[in-house]
């Protein structure tokens, strides 16, 4: 079977390149279409990069981003170079399907290359093109794009990308300071609630058209020790996932690179973040990806056996929670309770014999520390205990020295 490179065109510049084992992530493409890659998402897939030959644009300059050192920070609007049209990048991508379908079974046409790939100008035409090409080579294929978010303001980009079969949006943070820390966006883009809107009008633009939003949270911690790993932060994304309603959240880490100006985070912390999205979020649409794995659901992770002994140290106030001043025994038995089903403010007050006042004082504390969360059911809320909180009780129990603590199921 022909190799890559066989395959590849040799005769003068092309409009596509073979997959290079040898390049890296920090190098520039210098072709239209390019694969075809391996995806964690979507499978093998076709990428196109529809930047202007041989430079980088992006509204971000990532902490963790590999092109961070070459790439142009540009404004979402009125930035030069020579881009390449739609006509051009629908002949790229034909070619490319062509000469790559006798030897592989593609499964999706992505977007992604050298930077933010909604800043094309003309990027509506590109999508129509890109549809076409594929509907008139490859039935089937899905047609992706990648996207830090930035641009979803203008709804000229909404409606484009409501063209796609799947797109994956960025969102770091929650938090103004740490979407400036971390992401260090364009002077010109406006504030991090722009950004948030957009990703709500594109929320509802794909559901018009029944195609896929997943929203990418890439979780890292830098030199100065500035994360958006913390549980406050995770529970504040959270928040906002939930009014966004994407079909899927992308908990990940940062590929590993050269000089980087972030430390990655242990695998038991980025574990410990998924968990924390997932239970406001949801089990079935929280997954994490490490590494070149396929994303692992959350409702699958916690499945997993969690060794002997404590998993994480309480955090201070859960510490003073369940252990120090007035009421600690009572908060202890309602996680305990908790632990076992879930149940309405009457149902916690009857299990640890307090009145229904005291039973929703001690509720609300426990909220505020993540430790349960609440859950609508008709005009009824029921509390149920989070993964925080399951590990929260692990640890008391262990300090008490019992022997078994509760699965994380």
């Amino acid at each position: 079977m022909p190799t890559h490179t066989d395959i590849a065109m040799r005769e003068g510049p092309s409009p596509w390149a073979a997959y290079d084992p040898l390049s890296d992530t920090s190098r520039l493409l210098s072709a239209i279409a390019f694969g075809p890659n391996i995806s964690r998402r979507l499978g093998l897939v076709l990428g196109l990069n529809i930047m202007p030959p041989g430079r980088a644009f992006c509204t971000y300059r990532c902490a963790y981003c590999p092109l961070a050192p070459v790439l142009e920070l540009v404004p979402p609007l009125g930035h030069g170079g020579s881009w390449p049209s739609a006509e051009e990048i629908k002949e790229a991508l034909i070619e490319a399907l062509e000469k790559v379908r006798p030897y592989f079974k593609l499964d999706a046409v992505a977007l992604i290359g050298n930077g933010e790939p909604t800043l094309h100008p003309e990027l509506n035409s590109i999508m129509e093109a890109a549809r076409e090409a594929i509907g008139s080579c490859s039935q089937g294929l899905k047609l992706a794009v990648f996207t830090n978010s930035s641009t979803l303001g203008r709804e000229a980009v909404v409606d484009a990308l409501s063209i796609a079969d799947y797109v994956v949006a960025k969102l770091d943070s929650a938090w103004e300071g740490l979407w400036m820390a971390i992401n260090r966006p364009h002077k010109a883009l406006g504030g991090l609630a722009r950004v948030l809107n957009g990703l709500s009008r594109l929320r509802e633009a794909l559901s018009s058209s029944k195609a896929k939003l997943v929203i990418s949270i890439t979780l890292v911690r830098l030199l100065d020790g500035t994360t958006n790993a913390s549980g406050e932060h995770l529970r504040a994304l959270a928040k906002l996932l939930m009014e966004i309603g994407p079909d899927q959240v992308h908990v990940e880490a940062p590929l590993p690179q050269a000089g980087p100006q972030f430390e990655p985070l242990p695998r038991q912390e980025l574990v410990e973040a998924a968990l924390t999205v997932a239970d406001a979020v949801g089990r079935d649409s929280v997954f994490l990806l490490m590494g070149t794995t396929a994303p692992i659901p959350a409702s699958l992770i916690e499945q997993l056996p969690t060794g002997e002994g404590p998993t994480a140290m309480l955090s201070e106030k859960a510490e003073l929670l369940l252990l120090e001043g007035p009421g600690a025994r009572t908060r202890l038995r309602i996680l305990v309770a908790l632990s076992r089903r879930k149940m309405n403010c009457n149902q916690v007050a009857k299990a640890v014999g307090v009145s229904w006042w005291s039973a929703q004082r001690h509720l609300k504390l426990l909220l505020e520390a993540g430790l349960i969360r609440a859950v609508g059911f008709g005009r009824r809320i029921y509390y149920a205990i989070t993964t925080s909180g399951l590990r929260a009780l692990a640890n008391v129990r262990a300090r008490a020295g019992e022997l078994e603590a509760p699965r994380l199921i």
